[in-house]
C-alpha cells in the first residue's frame, strides 16, 4: 500500500508519498510517474490540501444495497455532477451559503481517476483507478433553503434538491489517497461533534454493501462522459446527517484516516 498527499509550503503546491511522519516530494502528480526530488518534509510543517485537484466530481445515488431494499437495482450507476469548486481540503471550514442553515453530510469511499477514461470496458476501467481516498458529499435541505428564502414549500422539487448539492467546499475529501488498497468491506463511520464538544451522531457501515465494484462504475461512467488523471468519483452511502454553525464532522474508513471538517455559518447572516 503506498500513500500520496498534496501539500503547500511557502505559497507553492506539491505531491508527495507519505511515509510515517515525512513527505517525500515528487516532480509532479504521482500518476504521471513523479520522481522523488529528494525533498522530505514533515508532515506537521505543510499545509495538507485535497489529495488531487479535479476537473470533474461526479456522486453516485443508489449505490448501496440497502438502497433497494425489495427492489431490484439498476443495471448501471445513477450519477450527478460536482462543480470544481465543491472541492475542499482536509481541516477546511465548510462555509454555508446564505441560502442554507443546516446541511446534511456523509461518509463514502471515493474514486480517484489515474488515467485517461472513456468507453472503456470493466479492465480498462480498473486499470484507469489510482487509489482511493475518503470523502463527504454535502447537501443543503430543502428545507433549509425554504427558511432563508422566505419560500413556502409545496412545490415538487426536482431540480432543487440535486441544485442544493453544487455549493462551494461540499465536497471536502483527503486527506491522502490510498494506491493498491482493498477498498472492500472496510467500515465507514460518520462522527458529529457539537458545539458543546459532545458526539451527536456516530454512524457506521461498510463498503462490502456496494452493488457496484469500482471498476463497473468507472466503465459506467466512461460512457456518459470522459474522465481525466485527478477527477474523482464519491460512490455514495446508506444514511445522511444533518448539521448546523458550530459543529465539527468527522469522516473516517478503516485503514485510510479521518476527514475532519468544521460547519461555519455565512459571515454574512
Amino acid at each position: 500500500m503506498e500513500r500520496y498527499c498534496r501539500y503547500e509550503k511557502n505559497g507553492i503546491v506539491h505531491y508527495g508519498r507519505v511515509e510515517g511522519k515525512e513527505i517525500f516530494t515528487l516532480e509532479c502528480e504521482p500518476w504521471f510517474d513523479g520522481k522523488e526530488t529528494g525533498l522530505v518534509v514533515p508532515l506537521t510543517e505543510v499545509n495538507i490540501l485535497h489529495p488531487c485537484d479535479p476537473k470533474v466530481i461526479v456522486g453516485l445515488g443508489g449505490a448501496y444495497k440497502e438502497s433497494w431494499e425489495n427492489k431490484n437495482p439498476p443495471g448501471s450507476v445513477r450519477w450527478f455532477i460536482k462543480p470544481p469548486g465543491a472541492a475542499a481540503s482536509w481541516n477546511d471550514d465548510i462555509i454555508l451559503p446564505l441560502s442554507l442553515d443546516e446541511a446534511k453530510v456523509e461518509v463514502e469511499l471515493v474514486i480517484v481517476i489515474g488515467k485517461r477514461v472513456k468507453d472503456a470496458d470493466q479492465n480498462e476501467s480498473q486499470d484507469a483507478i489510482f487509489g482511493y481516498t475518503i470523502g463527504n458529499d454535502l447537501v443543503g435541505t430543502v428545507d433549509s433553503y425554504y427558511r432563508m428564502t422566505d419560500e413556502s414549500d409545496g412545490y415538487d422539487e426536482n431540480l432543487l434538491p440535486p441544485g442544493l448539492k453544487i455549493c462551494d467546499r461540499f465536497a471536502p475529501f483527503g486527506p491522502y489517497i490510498y494506491k493498491n488498497i482493498d477498498w472492500r468491506d472496510r467500515k465507514r463511520i460518520l462522527k458529529i461533534i457539537n458545539k458543546e464538544g459532545d458526539q451527536r451522531v456516530v454512524y457506521e457501515n461498510s463498503t462490502s454493501g456496494l452493488i457496484y465494484s469500482p471498476e463497473k462504475i468507472v466503465s459506467d461512467l466512461s460512457r456518459v462522459l470522459t474522465l481525466l488523471p485527478g477527477d474523482i468519483v464519491m460512490t455514495g452511502t446508506t444514511q445522511s446527517f444533518p448539521v448546523y454553525p458550530g459543529e465539527i464532522v468527522e469522516a473516517s474508513i478503516e485503514g485510510m484516516g479521518r476527514l475532519i471538517n468544521k460547519i461555519v455559518g455565512s459571515a454574512k447572516c
